[in-house]
């Protein structure tokens, strides 16, 4: 029977610095385990997924390395059991054979390089898996490899896109939040690439974004004809804060009359004690107070407020309502996003809705075109709609303006 090998042997220590091709250092290590009979002939090495996992990497470049070991007739392959240490049958492979029995190298997969965030917050998270549900979708039904290289803790971008590249381990890119000096390398490089939420069309690359601003010019068409005229936006101090300002700052330009929110406020992004502000209600209460004066039956304070997202929306509404505030009554909440949370928060919480899973299968879909050399693929721009979806946390302004 046989036997995985997994911490017995512990796992190969990479060097990413080195210029070294990572698949030769695994090879180097397994080899040799396997000859010094460390890893005993009949066992089964780890499968190239869990292992790409526990080293950060890519599956196809654990699948590379064992595709070495299984030339070298170190290991044979069976698609049923894995990869089997020794060759298939009795006594071990002659390097004649071996040669004449060389697997046929498998294409490169397409990679999304993306940062383990097991101590983000978990909305995050959850957006990025409407994403990745989209783009697995639409690589899976042209049966083509999709693969996330994920990032060792504090390795830059650039490093790990460099290597994926330089090494032939993929032959493109989906971009998802990926840092600026590791975009411009794919763009010099000439890399296949789709931005996924940013537009560098104008540089090029293929991109797939939403309309945040038409979003925000439909909300404020449906504030007003609530009867809405005292509008603030509120957010957290960080850097996301001034991008959606603007696009809301947009919308309500292009909403007749031109119009913008009457105050902006801004929570801090750290707690008191340093970390991050998950929901400090008292906090954002102070902010509030702070900035709008003290709640005094409505009229000094705004009848709506523009979150920067459902999260951020959430604490806010949370926070006047400890407060004595009524959500919608006294104060209606805008969020952005169209996440879990808006849909299961009490009250439910009116939000700008971006089709993520939409936006995802159309990025992998692009990739596709461009692999293939469709015309006008390069450079090409997709830009999907932002709805308003109203909910529980908006409703009409009740009392006289």
């Amino acid at each position: 029977m046989n036997s995985t090998i997994e911490n017995e042997a512990g796992l190969p220590r990479l060097d990413f610095r080195s210029g070294e091709p990572l698949l030769i250092q695994i090879a180097r290590y397994y080899r040799r385990q396997i000859r010094e009979g460390t890893i005993p002939r009949g066992s089964q090495l780890p499968t190239c997924l869990r292992l790409g996992r526990s080293l950060g990497l890519a599956a196809q470049t654990v699948n590379r390395a064992f595709d070495l070991l299984a030339q070298e007739g170190l290991v044979h392959r069976r698609r049923s059991l894995g990869t089997i240490v020794g060759p298939p049958g009795k006594g071990w492979m002659s390097d004649s054979t071996a040669a004449s029995h060389r697997p046929r190298p498998a294409e490169p997969p397409i990679c999304m390089v993306v940062r383990r965030m097991e101590a983000a917050p978990e909305e995050p998270n959850l957006l990025f898996t409407d994403y990745l549900n989209g783009l697995m979708e639409g690589f899976n039904a042209w049966k083509h490899r999709f693969e996330i290289a994920y990032l060792q803790p504090d390795q830059p971008d650039v490093d790990l896109v460099k290597t994926l590249v330089e090494t032939g381990q993929s032959r493109g890119f989906i971009n998802l939040l990926l840092a600026p000096d590791a975009t411009e390398y794919l763009i010099r490089k000439g890399v296949p690439m789709v931005m996924l939420g940013e537009d560098l069309s104008a540089r090029g690359v293929a991109s797939v974004t939403a309309d945040h601003v038409q979003g925000y010019r439909e909300a404020w068409g449906c504030a007003r004809e609530l009867g809405h005229w005292r509008i603030a936006f509120f957010g957290l101090d960080d850097n996301n804060f001034a991008q959606r300002l603007r696009e809301c700052v947009a919308g309500g330009a292009l909403t007749p009359p031109g119009c913008k929110p009457r105050q902006t406020v801004r929570a801090p992004a750290r707690s008191q004690a340093g970390g991050p502000n998950q929901a400090d209600p008292d906090l954002i209460w102070q902010t509030l107070v702070r900035a709008l004066g003290p709640w005094r039956g409505k009229r000094n304070w705004p009848t709506l407020f523009f979150a920067q997202n459902d999260l951020i929306a959430s604490r806010l509404i949370r926070a006047v309502q400890e407060h004595g505030v009524h959500v919608p009554r006294d104060v209606s909440v805008i969020g952005f996003d169209d996440s879990a949370i808006s849909r299961h928060f009490h009250p439910s919480i009116a939000t700008l809705a971006k089709p993520r899973f939409k936006m995802g299968l159309a990025a992998a879909q692009l990739l596709l075109d461009i692999l293939g050399r469709r015309p006008g693929s390069r450079g090409r721009l997709q830009v999907f709609p932002v709805r308003l979806m109203e909910r529980e946390s908006l409703s009409a302004r009740s009392g006289k303006p």
